[in-house]
């Protein structure tokens, strides 16, 4: 699977559907809940409402393909046992949110 069809998958499946999702460390961090939404071509993510622990973020955040054709390979990396972490960071601060919509919506 592709970039674009993993993209497709996700935003298809959340399409008119507000569903929470848990983060997917590799570490011992405790997973915490978001809430994920679209619109159409912009994921939208927000605390948990009805799981816990919840994500602090203070603003609800966008994410887009333009970013997650970037993210979606180091993803696939980091499954294969890769140190992705700082090549992650320096695309994005969400790549927590996208790594747990790949890993739960796309049935790698």
């Amino acid at each position: 699977m592709d970039a674009v069809e993993a993209w497709s998958m996700i935003v298809s499946k959340l399409k008119e559907n507000q569903m929470e999702f848990p983060t997917v460390p590799k570490t011992k961090k405790i997973p915490v809940w978001f809430l994920a939404s679209t619109t159409g071509d912009i994921i939208y993510i927000d605390k948990a409402i009805h799981h816990q622990p919840s994500s602090q973020i203070s603003t609800p955040r966008k994410l887009n393909y333009k970013v997650f054709k970037n993210i979606y390979p180091l993803y696939l990396r980091r499954e294969n046992g890769d140190s992705i972490s700082k090549e992650a960071s320096a695309i994005t601060v969400n790549q927590v949110y996208y790594f747990s919509l790949i890993k739960h919506l796309c049935n790698i």
